[in-house]
């Protein structure tokens, strides 16, 4: 009876679920793809290092000097103060962020090459004061001498490991998911927020730097 005993303990013991204790450099790298609920199932002691992790350092972006708009009349727009030159109008195309690097690069807009996608202080600029009438003759948070529309939003090359914290007019964001997600502009709303790269949601607004 004891051997029968011994073995049936075994083999419940066996069926049982064993967890590792995960370290907390695990447990934060888990947060950009598993909820909290898969990351406590797989480690059961990650209820207070999930609470370290959120402890990240909040690097917040530098805004660059407040832009002064040309519009050259061929589809781009010149910021005289940043030495910038803008499509005028964004391309509404949604793209995941690493295709949309891609479709930057190899464009030709306005008889141009050479565009890219702006960082996030550089499509920060084009932010307007108030919601008012754009070049398309509809309502946005955009500088009127764009076209946008009634607003949408757009990737930035700025991902989450190099600012973590934004504030906008809205409140404080703070983004944990490193380069897994990149920051973009929405101007509809005058929201800064986040996606993760894989996103096929933003779309695509081209800038080049000026000599």
């Amino acid at each position: 009876m004891r051997v029968i005993a011994l073995t049936l303990a075994l083999i419940f013991a066996g069926a049982l679920p064993v967890h590792a204790e995960c370290t907390k450099e695990e447990v934060c790298g888990m947060m950009g793809a598993m909820s909290h609920f898969d990351i406590l199932d797989k480690c059961p002691n990650a209820g207070p290092l999930l609470v370290e992790c959120k402890q990240v350092s909040k690097q917040e972006v530098v805004d660059l000097p407040e832009a002064n708009f040309v519009d050259n009349g061929d589809g781009t727009i010149t910021d005289t103060v940043n030495n910038l030159l803008w499509l005028k109008k964004g391309i509404l195309k949604k793209t995941k962020f690493k295709d949309a690097l891609i479709v930057a690069e190899s464009a030709e807009e306005a008889g141009r090459t050479g565009w890219r996608l702006p960082t996030l202080p550089e499509l920060k600029t084009l932010i307007y004061k108030e919601r008012i009438v754009n070049a398309s003759g509809k309502k946005a948070w955009i500088h009127p001498i764009f076209d946008d529309g009634r607003g949408h939003y757009y990737w930035t090359t700025t991902t989450c490991d190099q600012v973590s914290v934004i504030t906008d007019r809205y409140q404080e964001k703070i983004c944990q998911q490193g380069d897994t997600a990149a920051w973009l502009v929405h101007f509809n709303i005058n929201a800064v927020l986040w996606f993760h790269t894989t996103q096929e949601k933003p779309n695509i607004w081209l800038v080049q730097s000026l000599q």
